[in-house]
Order: C-alpha cells, then sequence, then structure tokens
C-alpha cells in the first residue's frame, strides 16, 4: 500500500471538487491542442493526466511532493502517456521561463500559499501575452478561523494585483469557483 495513501484518496475524490470530475471541467475551459500547460500543485494527477490527453504540447506537473510526482508517473505508463514533465519544487525555482507558457491550472492550492501575491506574480511572468491562469477554489461557507479557502472576489482582486484581467468566472458546482484571469 502506498504510504500516502489517505492522501491519494482525499486529493483523487471527485466530492472535494464539488463532485466534478476532472474531465467535465475540462470540458468548460477554452484550452488548445497546441496549449503549453503547467498544473500547478498536481497532486496525484487529477487534472494532469486528463489533460496530457487533451493536448499535443507539454503538461507540466509541478508539485512539492516528491511521492506525488511519483504517483503522477506510475498512473502515465499503463495508457504510455508520454507528454508530462514532473517538476518538483516551488515555482519560484523551476525550470520554466518567462513567456513560455499558455495556461496555469491551479486546483485547490492557491488557498494554501501565504502570501499568494508573489506567487501570482511569477505565474503572471510565466505565461505568454494573453496567457490564461484557471484558478479553482472552494468559496468559503463560513468566515471562521478554520475556513482557509479563498473567496472569489477576494481571489478577483489579488489575480488583478498582479497584473491578470480575470476573463471568466463561473460556478461549476454549488460551492466550487473557476477564475479565468488572462496575462
Amino acid at each position: 500500500m502506498h504510504k500516502h495513501s489517505n492522501k491519494i484518496a482525499y486529493l483523487d475524490d471527485p466530492q472535494r471538487n464539488g463532485g466534478l470530475i476532472a474531465e467535465a471541467l475540462l470540458d468548460q475551459l477554452h484550452i488548445q491542442k497546441s496549449d503549453r500547460i503547467l498544473d500547478f500543485g498536481a497532486g496525484t494527477g487529477y487534472f494532469t493526466l486528463p489533460l496530457s490527453q487533451r493536448i499535443d504540447d507539454t503538461v507540466y506537473a509541478l508539485d512539492t511532493d516528491p511521492a506525488m510526482l511519483a504517483l503522477i508517473r506510475e498512473k502515465a505508463q499503463a495508457p504510455a502517456i508520454e507528454n508530462i514533465e514532473l517538476l518538483n519544487g516551488e515555482l519560484t525555482n523551476s525550470a520554466l521561463a518567462e513567456d513560455s507558457l499558455d495556461v496555469i491550472l491551479a486546483s485547490l492550492v492557491l488557498h494554501e500559499i501565504t502570501p499568494l501575491g508573489p506567487v501570482l506574480d511569477n505565474m503572471h511572468s510565466l505565461l505568454k501575452p494573453g496567457g490564461q491562469l484557471i484558478a479553482i477554489e472552494l468559496e468559503p461557507k463560513t468566515g471562521g478561523p478554520k475556513a482557509p479557502r479563498l473567496t472569489s472576489s477576494g481571489l478577483e482582486q489579488q489575480l488583478t494585483g498582479s497584473g491578470f484581467k480575470v476573463a471568466e468566472k463561473f460556478f461549476p458546482a454549488p460551492s466550487l469557483y473557476v477564475l479565468v484571469a488572462r496575462k
């Protein structure tokens, strides 16, 4: 049994994403076959793997946990997916160049980053002109101390402060929101 089996089960559970399946959400986004994509905080590959099957270019899977990246590598072997590049570490010391990405997908991870501004600034610099950051988060139910979530309006303000223009906002599930911000 994998030593992170409880974490993996939690991260792979569609209920964590408001019951929305990765493929169904990707169908609602404007992703092109030619896009170069970064799955920021890739975790178990919940979005990395379906993205890799939709595009011809590279999907970069960035995570700070080497065990999660090993799991993505393992999951990609059976279907022989070869367009995933695994990146271990922080975004600030990744091997990605400025203006090199078309899309950055950040699913249920931005709320964990403090301070968020410098990471958003870095994401902005990595995106090509017109590139998009797709942020998926849960709207907090309460503002109590145990609710570490980002409100959609709070994230919109932070994105704007980092030079993004919010192009789209939608709720694919009752508590789940998606912000699409362009460089």
